[in-house]
């Protein structure tokens, strides 16, 4: 895809997002994209293959990560895992960029065939996604806290709301 492109795209996107949260009311990815289709709907004319071959790497993505789990129970059993609780995956991701595992191309390798470099490889990458879901999780709970404080736990009030309410009870 060309950069031009591409930029294009991408501020098409940002000047919409920016147009749906200004209005102040909730919305849906499918409400952004349908609205930069309609808006902007030459740029798939050159794009659409390009842009079909990103979310079909997607859902392969998501469909691979979510494959049905195994039941060699052979190697299981050798392995020591014969355990209930133990769900032995099909595939696992390996990150081709270990630089990059969250946003990168990972190579998926059938459990069976995967060596232990595999293995400590998908653990890094799960790693950072913990880390990074954990860090986005403390945000989001600092920011609830907050917002609790000013307007209680029960309100309906939004954080737009709450942080005028609280610039409101600031001494002057």
């Amino acid at each position: 895809m060309k950069g031009t492109k591409r930029s294009e795209l991408n501020e098409a996107i940002r000047e919409t997002v920016a147009e749906f949260a200004a209005v102040g009311r909730r919305f849906l990815n499918r409400d952004i994209v349908d609205a930069v289709i309609d808006q902007h709907g030459g740029l798939f004319d050159e794009m659409g293959r390009k842009l079909a071959r990103e979310k079909l790497f997607d859902l392969a993505r998501r469909v691979m990560k979510t494959a049905a789990e195994l039941t060699e129970s052979e190697t299981r059993l050798q392995l020591g895992l014969d355990l209930p609780e133990f769900d032995m995956p099909n595939l696992i991701a390996v990150p081709v960029d270990v630089a990059n595992p969250l946003n990168g191309d990972c190579e998926w390798v059938p459990v069976m065939q995967a060596t232990v470099a595999d293995l400590d490889a998908n653990l890094r990458m799960l790693d950072v996604q913990i880390a990074a879901d954990q860090r986005r999780r403390h945000h989001i709970g600092i920011l609830r806290q907050r917002v609790v404080a000013v307007v209680g736990g029960k309100s309906t009030l939004t954080v737009a709301e709450a942080a005028a309410l609280a610039r409101e009870l600031q001494p002057a």
